[in-house]
C-alpha cells in the first residue's frame, strides 16, 4: 500500500472519528457557543430592572409572579403578596451569573444535571411589554461550604449545557414564594392568651406566664411550654394561603390573645385537607390599653387602633395554612398545660 494511499485512509479515519462525536454530542453550528467566565444571560444586567413578571414550571407545579409597582405576588394564590427578597434573591442571581464549565451537548444525557423532561425548572422572565428577558432549563443545583453555588442550566440558543455560578434556590410551587410572614409583635406585649376553657397569663415586666384557674392538686407545666403560645402567635408564619372569607367546616378552637396596650387578636381555627388552618381578626381598645398600662412598654406602637386595622386589612379574607407544631401550640387543651398525673376537667 502506498504512503499516500495510507494518508487518505487515515485522513478518512480521522473524519469519521470526529463526525461520530459531532453526531454523538448533537453540536449545532447555528447555536452560539459561549465560554468560561461570560455572562451566563448576554446583556441581562443591563435590563433585569424592567422585569415584570417571572413564570417557573417543573411537571405539574407552576407558578406565575407579576410585579405591581415595587411588590411582587403570587398569581396562583390569587395575588397573595410574594417574599420580596425571595424574588430579588431570583433576579439578582440571573443578572450576575457566569458560565463556569461546559457540559454535554447530547440532550439524551440531561436527565444526569436535573435537566430532563418533567424534572428540570423551565423559567421565563419578562419585561412590562411580554418581551422576554431570560429562558432557560434550570437543573441540579450544587451548593458549596463557602456559600456559593453552581448549578446547571440549558438555554435553547447555546450549543450544549452548562454549569454556571450565583443562581438563587427556586422552586415552581407557588407556596414556595410567599411571603409568610403573618403577624409580628413583640412577645413581652402579650399579657393574656385565652383557649377554650383554660387561659395563661402574665403579669406587666414578668417574663413567666401563669395558668389561671389551677385548682388544688393541680401543677402547671413548665414555663417554657407555658411561653410557647405566646412564641408562636409573635411572630406567626403561614405554610400557604388560599382566599375564603367563609370556610364551609365549623371551627374547631378560638385563641384571643390580649396585649397591655389594647390590641386584641384572634384566630378562628379550621381543619380539612388535611391541615390547620388560621383565620385572624384584629382590633383596638383605649379601655383595654388603660388596664394593661401598655404605655410603660417600650415595645407598644404609638399609634395601637392603625396597627390593629393594618394587620386586618392583611388578614381579611384570607386562610393561613399552618406547620404542624405551630398547630399543636394553638390547639391545645387544659390539659396539655398541666404536668401529667394531675387531674383534668
Amino acid at each position: 500500500m502506498s504512503e499516500r494511499l495510507t494518508n487518505i485512509l487515515g485522513y478518512l479515519t480521522l473524519v469519521a472519528i470526529l463526525a461520530a462525536i459531532w453526531v454523538m454530542f448533537g453540536e449545532d453550528p447555528s447555536r452560539e457557543q459561549g465560554g468560561r467566565g461570560e455572562a451566563t444571560f448576554e446583556g441581562l444586567s443591563e435590563r433585569i430592572n424592567d422585569a415584570a413578571g417571572i413564570a417557573i414550571t417543573q411537571g405539574k407545579a407552576t407558578t406565575h409572579l407579576n410585579r405591581v409597582g415595587n411588590d411582587w405576588f403570587v398569581i396562583e394564590r390569587d395575588g397573595y403578596k410574594a417574599d420580596r427578597m425571595a424574588v430579588t434573591d431570583f433576579l439578582r442571581g440571573l443578572a450576575l451569573s457566569e458560565r463556569r464549565e461546559p457540559k454535554t451537548a447530547n440532550e439524551e444525557r440531561f436527565d444526569k444535571l436535573g435537566l430532563g423532561d418533567g424534572e428540570a425548572l423551565v423559567i421565563k422572565v419578562l419585561d412590562g411589554d411580554d418581551r422576554t428577558l431570560a429562558e432557560f432549563l434550570m437543573g441540579t443545583r450544587k451548593d458549596s461550604p463557602n456559600g456559593r453555588s453552581l448549578t446547571y442550566i440549558f438555554q435553547d440558543h447555546d450549543t450544549r449545557a452548562w454549569l454556571v455560578s450565583g443562581l438563587a434556590d427556586t422552586s415552581a410551587k407557588p407556596a414556595w414564594w410567599l411571603d409568610n410572614s403573618v403577624l409580628d409583635i413583640a412577645e413581652n406585649r402579650f399579657a393574656r392568651i385565652a383557649f377554650p376553657k383554660v387561659a395563661i397569663v402574665r403579669e406587666l415586666g414578668e417574663s413567666k406566664y401563669t395558668l389561671e384557674g389551677l385548682k388544688d392538686g393541680e401543677a402547671a407545666e413548665a414555663d417554657w411550654q407555658l411561653r410557647d403560645p405566646a412564641r408562636v402567635l409573635s411572630n406567626l408564619s403561614a405554610d400557604d394561603v388560599r382566599r375564603l372569607a367563609n370556610p364551609i367546616t365549623d371551627p374547631v378552637a378560638t385563641v384571643t390573645a390580649d396585649t397591655y396596650d389594647g390590641l386584641r387578636l384572634t384566630a378562628t381555627l379550621y381543619q380539612f385537607d388535611g391541615a390547620t388552618w388560621a383565620q385572624l381578626k384584629a382590633d383596638y381598645s383605649s379601655e383595654r390599653a388603660g388596664e394593661g398600662k401598655g404605655g410603660m412598654l417600650p415595645d407598644a406602637p404609638m399609634d395601637g387602633e392603625g396597627e390593629a386595622a393594618s394587620i386586618s386589612e392583611r388578614t381579611h379574607g384570607w386562610l393561613f395554612k399552618l406547620s404542624d407544631y405551630d398547630a399543636k401550640v394553638l390547639m391545645r387543651k387544659r390539659a396539655d398545660f398541666l404536668k401529667s398525673g394531675k387531674t383534668e376537667d
